[in-house]
């Protein structure tokens, strides 16, 4: 299982039909799958989301960390492919 940190948004980067998840219990995360990924929070590494699979950590699922309130989003989208660039995602196995 790897941990894959997010990312701030952008300014001006609002998805057309995406949301905000608030985490209001900074101990839970907001969501829990059954995947091989944990995602942490940019700012503070807080968890926000566990185990779960790639397609389901797209753009569109921003998550506003209930630590430090900043607002991540998946480093890159579930339907794309990895491709290595300054945005890859950072990966602590």
């Amino acid at each position: 299982m790897a941990t894959i940190t997010m990312r701030r948004i952008r300014a001006g980067e609002v998805p057309f039909d995406g949301g905000t998840a608030v985490q209001e219990d900074a101990d839970r995360p907001v969501f829990r799958g059954n995947g091989p990924d944990d995602y942490a929070c940019v700012e503070c590494g807080n968890v926000l989301a566990v185990s779960m699979q790639a397609v389901q950590m797209t753009k569109k699922v921003r998550i506003r960390c209930g630590r430090c309130s900043t607002v991540n989003v998946s480093v890159i989208d579930g339907h794309e492919a990895a491709a290595s660039s300054s945005d890859a995602p950072k990966r602590h196995d």
